[in-house]
């Protein structure tokens, strides 16, 4: 088995206080940043970053930290 994990950051306090009204992030951001169908395109990380990283490239060094044990078997 292998594991990664991604960065973290904070989500600003609008965000967060529609998260715990019950609202999902996707929604949440697409209320708060005036979008629409945020989720389905760059996420919260490319919203907060102005696509410096998109939430598909967010995943990228969580992957390849997974695929470690895979790629060294005598270690693990």
């Amino acid at each position: 088995m292998g594991k990664g994990k991604s960065g973290t950051f904070f989500l600003p306090q609008k965000v967060t206080a529609l998260i715990q009204q019950g609202k999902e992030l996707g929604d949440a951001d697409d209320i708060v940043f005036n979008q629409s169908n945020s989720k389905q395109k760059s996420g919260s990380v490319g919203i907060l970053t102005h696509d410096v990283i998109t939430r598909r490239t967010f995943y990228i060094d969580a992957v390849i930290f997974a695929l470690i044990p895979f790629k060294n078997p005598n270690l693990y």
